[in-house]
């Protein structure tokens, strides 16, 4: 595995953490906080880099059904990231008590898009 491609492996891995960790924890205190907002964009900007560096390793953009799925859970990734900070401004608790649910939706689909990348990594091992 080129060194480029196995960086972008471990920092998929290391954004899967951060955002795991913003989910899962804003879903345990039943509220959307500032730091569960800081988790999100660790998540989103670390899972950005390990896209760039597999785009230099593959040499552009390669269509297959893993990276489609990779883009849009990217594209919701940052829209997630993008509503959880209108919500912490505006303060209203209703959408900060309830805010775990789209967030729960996103990374469902994150996951799926990470896993589905790591069943293909070790496929070709």
């Amino acid at each position: 595995m080129p060194p480029l491609l196995l960086t972008a492996v471990i920092l998929f891995t290391v954004a899967m953490v951060f955002y795991t960790w913003g989910v899962w924890a804003e879903k345990k205190a039943r509220r959307l906080k500032p730091w569960h907002v800081t988790l999100f964009a660790c998540g989103v900007c670390v899972d950005m880099i390990a896209t760039v560096l597999t785009f230099m390793v593959v040499g552009g953009i390669v269509w297959t059904p893993h990276a489609i799925m990779g883009f849009i859970s990217l594209g919701l990734m940052a829209i997630h990231f993008i509503w959880a900070i209108i919500v912490i401004k505006r303060g209203d608790e209703h959408a900060l008590t309830n805010f775990h649910k789209l967030s729960l939706i996103v990374w469902s689909i994150w996951m799926i898009s990470y896993l589905s990348g790591f069943a293909l990594g070790i496929g070709n091992v």
